[in-house]
């Protein structure tokens, strides 16, 4: 503890690790740091002291947190990979993990403390589990809305608005509006509420856009001078607040985009801002390690705090402060920890004056980090970014950082060869998450020979044959594994007879009984996703994929690429072969009670078969001959309340969703 005659604490109280989240009170009488080790400290505002703190009990680092409940019986709620309640006591922490769907444990009060307070506002667990066609990647919920809509945005740069049948609480939720992706792509870390409703965005390649979180309407959009490093918003005022990356700091109105003033604030990148809500005062912190008190629309700051750092790294990371401005709580990227106080005749005052506890080797590698991060737009930006990080000795205590900057790059990255060399530096860091980030980058960027180019750097061979391909697909790992079967479906429509003839060379029905056939599966999956990279031309596997789709012995991940395989073929021919086949089946007559087994057996098949049509491309459901009598065999067939009805109501709401026409601009 702080002994009560030094005010300004000691080394021993900082973190060992990384501030990743700050919290105050709404009182000011406690503040909550987080680290990246997930550690959480407790410090009582008034002196700057430590009160408590606890370690070990977070699953990883704490990415938010806020206070909820009242002055008397405070409670600190965090989330990161997992979320939890922390009721503050006079001299320990009590802990409880909430569930998934913990949301139903907090009252709407909580709920609104948490909007109002949280940066990021990453709590999807607190707004209950969505159910229903969301095609959404790691999703992260921004909030629920006045009317109901949850609101979610996902790493891939999206944002939809969701809503689940009244009275419902795992009831599929169905899309409202939709937002973002591609050149759009919204950045998760600059996302906020603002004004009582509305949603402030800023998109990967710098410009920001205010939508009406009930419609996904645009309310303004307007491109910043500095591309932004930060973002306050206001949650009762059009009001936004940005930070930089050239240390700037700007303040818009969200209701019309005019920019109210801009002023250089710091000599290195603005890291976070916080407003004090309840005056007109903002805080930023900077990558040069100084923070600054700010009055809307002044040229200077009403207070500015530089501490001495003679060893570790400067940066101050996370702000938080109370409604009047008065008490403030700053983590740094070394640990330390500051607690100022504000008040219009002293000015800004130290309570607490950190020192960095936590030194990293590598140089500045934060910044190499936060180039790749926004530059993923700008090839040769994001190339000389990647091969600077790679250039260097990775410090270990790096790598968590690295590989997740790198993977947002490799799967969102404008410039194929960008994104090759960030393939390239995850595969030396993490190669299991190299091998998720390869599986993301071939789902959404076509083409290129990303793969094959790949594939020659890692084995030294230059365009290896086919066949060698696939007889190498069943020895090797899962890196290679992805690597090979995309170089393969890199050369299209010619490889589709050998991948077939590999494929059929397995017995059907599969034997589970053998004792290679785990790595049998692996083989098929990945000649299947072969065929999936190469798309329409597939089309003469057909009959062969129908087989692996129902063979009951067969491994359910197996199954699940025949499928997708399918669905990527997308053919309106496809469609008329499966949908011929689910009107057969629909449309048998019991002979009697000796063929009851066998109907229900169809049964199942016909619904595995609905399933694949469901997801099949609109414009080839809505070109075929044959699944329009296929459904109605299915609505005479079944009960309305059965669970083929269902699906066959999805595919008629796909073909009328695709035939309604887009009106012109």
């Amino acid at each position: 503890m702080t002994d009560e005659d030094d005010p300004l604490g000691g080394a021993s109280e900082d973190h060992h690790d990384a501030v990743t989240a700050v919290a105050v009170s709404p009182d000011g009488q406690f503040g909550a740091t987080c680290a990246r080790s997930g550690e959480i400290r407790m410090w009582e505002l008034r002196h700057g002291w430590l009160n408590s703190y606890v370690g070990g009990l977070q699953d990883g680092p704490v990415e938010s947190a806020a206070f909820i409940g009242d002055a008397k019986r405070p409670t600190l709620l965090t989330a990161g990979p997992s979320a939890s309640l922390w009721t503050v006591t006079a001299e320990s922490l009590e802990w409880r993990r909430l569930p998934w769907d913990g949301g139903r444990l907090l009252t709407p009060a909580d709920r609104e403390a948490v909007l109002r307070q949280c940066g990021d506002l990453r709590w999807l667990g607190f707004f209950g589990t969505l159910y229903g066609r969301i095609k959404l990647d790691a999703p992260q919920a921004l909030g629920r809305t006045g009317s109901g809509l949850i609101v979610v945005s996902d790493d891939g740069g999206r944002i939809g608005a969701w809503r689940r049948p009244s009275g419902e609480t795992y009831g599929d939720a169905d899309l409202v509006w939709a937002f973002g992706g591609g050149p759009d792509a919204a950045d998760q870390r600059l996302t906020r509420c603002c004004d009582r409703g509305r949603l402030v965005v800023s998109s990967r390649r710098g410009q920001v856009v205010v939508l009406d979180a009930e419609t996904g309407a645009t309310v303004t959009a307007f491109a910043p001078p500095a591309r932004p490093t930060a973002i306050a918003a206001h949650p009762d005022r059009p009001l936004v607040v940005l930070g930089g990356r050239d240390g700037s700091l700007s303040w818009w109105d969200a209701s019309s985009g005019h920019c109210l003033g801009r002023v250089q604030a710091h000599d290195g990148r603005v890291r976070a801002l916080a407003l004090a809500t309840g005056t007109d005062l903002v805080m930023s912190v900077s990558q040069d390690g100084t923070a600054a008190l700010w009055r809307l629309h002044g040229r200077k700051p009403v207070g500015r705090f530089a501490p001495r750092t003679p060893v570790g790294p400067r940066e101050l990371t996370r702000v938080a402060g109370t409604p009047d401005g008065r008490r403030w709580l700053i983590g740094g990227r070394g640990g330390q920890v500051h607690v100022l106080h504000w008040s219009g005749h002293a000015g800004l005052v130290p309570r607490r004056v950190g020192r960095p506890s936590w030194v990293m080797d590598g140089g500045d590698v934060e910044t190499q980090l936060d180039n790749i991060r926004h530059h993923w737009d700008d090839g040769p930006a994001s190339l000389a970014a990647v091969r600077e990080l790679a250039s260097g000795d990775l410090d270990a205590a790096w790598h968590g950082l690295a590989a997740d900057a790198l993977e947002d790059l490799i799967v969102n990255g404008a410039d194929p060869a960008a994104r090759e060399a960030a393939v390239i530096a995850l595969a030396e860091i993490d190669r299991d998450k190299a091998t998720t980030a390869l599986y993301r980058m071939f789902a959404r960027h076509d083409g290129h020979g990303s793969a094959g180019r790949l594939l020659a750097y890692f084995t030294g061979e230059e365009e290896p044959a086919t066949d060698q391909l696939i007889e190498s697909l069943p020895e090797i790992g899962n890196f290679f594994g992805v690597l090979t079967s995309a170089t393969l479906g890199e050369r299209g429509a010619a490889v589709v007879p050998a991948v077939h003839a590999a494929l059929r060379a397995f017995p059907f029905p599969t034997r589970q009984d053998v004792d290679d056939w785990f790595g049998d599966e692996s083989t098929k999956y990945r000649l299947m996703y072969v065929l999936i990279r190469v798309g329409p031309a597939a089309a003469p596997t057909t009959p062969t994929l129908l087989a692996v789709l129902e063979d009951e012995e067969i491994y359910r991940d197996t199954r699940h690429q025949a499928k997708v395989t399918l669905q990527s073929i997308g053919l309106p021919e496809t469609v008329d072969t499966i949908a011929a086949e689910v009107r057969r089946r629909a449309e048998l007559v019991v002979v009697g009670e000796a063929d009851e087994a066998d109907e229900d057996d169809e049964a199942e098949g016909l619904s595995l078969l609905l399933d694949v049509l469901v997801g099949m491309p609109a414009a080839a459901l809505v070109a075929s001959r044959e699944i329009g009598p296929a459904l109605e065999a299915v609505r005479r067939r079944f009960e309305d309340d059965d669970y083929e009805i269902r699906l066959a109501d999805c595919i008629d709401e796909e073909m009328a969703d695709w035939m309604i026409p887009t009106p012109p601009e």
